[in-house]
């Protein structure tokens, strides 16, 4: 094979210079049917179980007509455990081993079709074995010969359609098992067209050879199977909900659920279409290497349209199993289309993970899951690296075609961008993020995904041109290896922050400065604080995000590798003559990347200053230093706003000069210029808050020397500087290439502008070359094995979870419990849900207690019992009471009444009061301390009633029956506020 073309000349590449990835788009296809199928059943479990989640949502005070996420994400959270109870009691999870088992069924099923899908199609009322037609043995003795040239041993069992007139064969069975069938047109043209015959039969074995049988009836299989036992149920089911809502004298809605299905099952269809089209191409293109005439492909070609219909014709062509024969023909010529990334299958790639991940979500939280950022990261694995796969391998194969056929490199960010868009419209599909509402709150957050999925690709490109040249194996496949693996850890750790932040801030609002200022002095206390955090201009939007970077879980690991992999290659130098992967070993036309020197060099003198600038912040903060009590607080964020200046200006120079080391790796110059610099930072950073208090002009937080490890020091959160200089370092680096790239890219667009000579040939390495190498070496170690301490550490701090009622408390003391605007209607509806649901057994429970204790009242003031004798009487009736402390906590809050609600917290709040003062009167025998505590359990059952009375009004207005229990009146129905001192 010609590395460079002649005048003239069209260079063809051979297909088998790089993987396919038909592995991946397999298992992302097997992947999409377990989830899709997944949910789709769920649907139908919880359909057939006549659960009322709605009811549920009603009772926390849901809009049902609101379609935005955070009111409604805020009032389920915000009550956790209250939403689990009502769920538990009225729409309960399907057993467990329904959903667990339902993939297996599925895979059992499909295994089974695929065991009886040769037998069938090889039943002898269809088929006939070959002997039966070929008498004389000539046709056997030709088909041996066409194996032998093939290299296909044993020869596979071939059997005859004579039913069937087409001029063609199919071979179907298993890849060591193999059945080919002759169709009977194909023997009537054998001796009239034996070059068309031969080439049919060398594309079926090209099947066989290229070991494509048993994926492809897989996919079948898979198919068949997900029709028939997910597909149908659904449907059916979605049947039975629409003739239920038009017999109810409704309209029925195709809501998110339904569109949400039939997008699941398209995107099925494609992934199964890829799959089975691509391998006829490599068939044809393996056959015609065999010898097979190319014209054994010749068809009426049809009459090219405008660009309307080439437009639809590349639409449709997604859809078809077999591609056309107009690009079947053209791939024989040049096999450019194997090696070219088409935008919609990347887009529709770039759906699974927001699709996939929210379906698993939804089908695990009936459960009782703790929903941590670890959970996510587990969750993001399996469509993150399905995903990096299929992509990193069609843009090192768009890079290595271009490369070896000197055409122009793509940079992988038009790509990159359409992966990105997919995830921004699956997640808008998926209504993770957008509630029932069809878009989000703020759709520019969705542009987030495509600027990274750019940025992505841009990456992935420059990554595989540079390991194309320092590759010295006979294959690309270990430095593709390698670059998927750093990859993949990338896209988890993105996936992993987008669908936790970047989904929550799609809807939901942005927290003020005040809001901010809290969580950071609850972050970083301070006894005496120095300012005002709430006036830092820009603290609400930034800190958010500054927070979003440094929880997310291998964030640093994934920077890091990001660098380290390319500087490997770098490093590794360019190979000595032409690369050993080269089919042919002829000239390779890239040039070798400029000196590394040019791209450390910053790197290190930018470290240097990085550390200059932390010795300088903690001279400056100690000109200042307060008292030890005011050190959190403003003083202490400053300090961490002020280090990661320090860390990322210097970066970020580094970058800019790194950048012009070699235009076509702008990029990967500046991320490895970048981290470097930042590395070095980091270190003498830790160093210094290591030993802080024994240097005194740069003190800051300390006054006494001792060694004081920096990611153990208090009001000093080391994984926030070093998870947020990282990531903003290595921003940081992608926008001054992005810079760089553009202006030198106008640059050369103005006239008189001469172009840069060619690079010359690379000479013999440098005498320091193993000197370098052992240095690189050694900072990539230190830097990999820091990062991946602390993301281990980081998982297992994340990983760890709190109190439930303790989480909800937090979260409604921050963001409050949304109060939306209802109609009378909507208001009603909402009390009625809580009080039909479990509002009305509380509030009997309520009055049981009170009538409990008037009878111990009763008999105590007859008897005039000894105090064992009330502890006997009156302590389990105070216990009881106990019990309905905790009723604003295992039940909803009252919705839509805020006058009820107060009245029911008041309730809660003398219910543990007298409890409390009931026991502590007991045990110290105080007559007076037990009248008052039994005085505030009648108080707490008035405000029941009030609450009862309240609630009949409601629903009497609004059209429904009152309440089970009769309204109270007078002095019975008056709920006495709580004294202010009480708790």
């Amino acid at each position: 094979m010609a590395a460079v073309p002649g005048p003239g000349a069209r260079l063809r590449i051979d297909e088998r210079v790089l993987g396919a990835g038909t592995g991946p788009r397999f298992v992302t296809l097997l992947l999409l049917m377990l989830t899709a199928g997944g949910a789709m059943i769920l649907a139908v479990f919880q359909v057939l179980a006549h659960g009322d989640q709605d009811g549920c949502s009603l009772a926390a005070g849901v809009d049902l007509s609101d379609g935005s996420y955070w009111n409604t994400s805020l009032s389920i959270s915000g009550q956790a455990t209250a939403a689990r109870f009502c769920l538990s009691l009225w729409a309960p999870a399907p057993p467990w081993w329904q959903i667990a088992g339902w993939p297996l069924v599925l895979m059992v099923a499909a295994g089974l079709l695929f065991a009886v899908l040769p037998m069938w199609k090889a039943r002898q009322s269809r088929v006939v074995p070959l002997e039966a037609v070929d008498q004389s043995g000539e046709l056997r003795s030709l088909i041996s010969e066409l194996c032998a040239v093939a290299g296909v041993s044993p020869m596979p069992r071939f059997v005859i359609d004579p039913a069937a007139t087409s001029v063609g064969a199919v071979v179907f069975g298993r890849t060591r098992r193999p059945v080919v069938c002759l169709h009977g047109g194909l023997l009537v043209v054998r001796r009239s067209d034996p070059e068309r015959f031969r080439a049919v039969l060398l594309h079926e074995l090209a099947h066989i050879a290229n070991r494509d049988v048993t994926l492809t009836y897989l996919t079948v299989a898979l198919w068949r199977v997900f029709l028939g036992l997910v597909l149908l149920p659904y449907l059916l089911c979605l049947g039975y909900v629409v003739y239920s809502v038009v017999a109810g004298g409704g309209v029925p809605r195709m809501g998110r659920p339904a569109v949400l299905a039939l997008v699941m099952v398209a995107l099925l269809y494609l992934a199964r279409s890829d799959a089975l089209r691509s391998r006829e191409i490599y068939a044809d293109l393996t056959a015609v290497r065999w010898g097979a005439d190319p014209h054994g492909w010749s068809v009426t070609a049809p009459t090219p349209g405008g660009p309307v219909r080439r437009a639809l014709d590349s639409f449709t062509e997604l859809w078809r199993t077999h591609p056309q024969w107009g690009l079947r023909r053209g791939a024989l010529a040049d096999p450019a289309p194997l090696f070219r990334t088409a935008a919609l299958p990347i887009l529709l790639i770039g759906t699974v993970p927001s699709l996939a991940v929210p379906q698993v979500l939804l089908q695990i939280a009936q459960y009782r899951v703790d929903f941590t950022n670890n959970l996510m990261t587990l969750l993001v694995i399996v469509p993150g690296a399905l995903v990096t796969g299929v992509i990193v391998v069609a843009l090192w194969r768009a890079v290595v075609y271009a490369v070896l056929t000197g055409a122009r490199v793509p940079s992988g960010a038009w790509a990159g961008g359409c992966l990105g868009a997919g995830m921004s419209a699956g997640l808008v599909l998926s209504g993770f993020g957008a509630g029932w509402a069809w878009l989000p709150q703020r759709p520019p957050v969705l542009l987030v995904p495509v600027a990274a999925g750019a940025a992505f690709g841009w990456w992935v490109t420059q990554c595989a041109r540079l390991w194309t040249g320092a590759a010295r194996g006979r294959t690309l496949r270990p430095a593709l290896a390698s670059c998927v693996a750093a990859a993949s850890l990338a896209m988890m750790s993105w996936l992993t922050w987008w669908m936790l932040a970047g989904a929550a801030n799609l809807n939901r609002p942005a927290p003020s400065a005040g809001m901010a200022a809290r969580a950071i002095l609850a972050w970083l206390p301070s006894e005496a604080p120095a300012g005002d955090l709430s006036t830092i201009p820009g603290l609400a939007v930034v800190q958010p995000q500054l927070d979003n970077i440094a929880e997310t879980p291998m964030g640093a690991l994934a920077v890091t590798v990001l660098w380290v992999v390319p500087l490997f290659a770098w490093a590794s130098g360019p190979a000595a003559g032409t690369p050993r992967w080269v089919p042919g070993r002829t000239a390779y036309p890239e040039a070798p990347a400029a000196s590394l020197r040019k791209v450390l060099r910053p790197g290190l003198l930018g470290g240097a200053l990085a550390c200059l600038a932390v010795a300088g912040v903690q001279a400056y903060l100690h000109t200042g230093q307060p008292v030890p009590a005011g050190r959190g607080g403003l003083y202490a964020y400053r300090y961490l706003a002020l280090l990661l200046s320090a860390l990322c200006l210097p970066a970020a120079a580094a970058a800019a000069v790194a950048s012009t080391a070699d235009r076509r790796y702008r990029l990967l110059g500046a991320l490895i210029a970048a981290q470097t610099t930042a590395l070095l930072g980091l270190a003498a950073m830790t160093l210094l808050v290591s030993v802080d208090g024994c240097i005194a002009p740069l003190d800051v937080l300390s006054d006494s020397c001792a060694w004081r490890p920096a990611w153990h020091r208090p009001l000093f959160p080391f994984d926030f500087v070093l998870n947020n200089a990282l990531v903003l370092s290595a921003l940081a680096a992608l926008l001054i290439a992005l810079v760089t790239a553009l202006v030198t890219a106008s640059a050369a667009t103005l006239p008189g502008r001469r172009r840069r000579p060619a690079a010359p040939a690379p000479g013999p390495a440098p005498a320091w070359g193993r000197r370098v190498r052992t240095a690189v070496a050694l900072l990539c170690a230190v830097a990999l094995a820091g990062t991946a301490t602390q993301g281990a550490v980081g998982r297992y701090r994340l990983g760890l979870t709190t109190n439930e009622i303790t989480s909800q408390r937090r979260l409604v003391q921050f963001w409050g419990l949304p109060e939306p605007h209802l109609s009378d209607a909507a208001r009603a509806r909402q009390i009625r849900a809580w009080y039909r649901l479990s509002g009305d057994d509380l509030i009997n429970l309520a009055v049981s207690y009170d009538r409990q204790l008037s009878v111990v009242i009763r008999a105590a003031d007859a008897t005039k019992e000894p105090w064992p004798a009330l502890n006997r009487t009156v302590l389990p009736v105070c216990t009881s009471w106990g019990r309905a402390a905790w009723f604003e906590t295992v039940w909803f809050r009252v919705p839509a009444d805020p006058l009820l609600r107060a009245d029911w917290h008041r309730m809660v709040t003398w219910a543990d009061t007298g409890n409390r003062g009931c026991k502590q009167a007991l045990e110290a025998h105080d007559n007076d301390a037990l009248r008052k505590a039994l005085l505030g359990l009648r108080s707490a059952a008035r405000c029941a009633e009030t609450v009862n009375t309240g609630i009949d009004r409601v629903l009497r207005a609004g059209g429904y029956p009152g309440t089970s229990r009769r309204a109270a009146t007078g002095r019975t129905a008056v709920c006495d506020h709580p004294p202010a001192a009480e708790p």
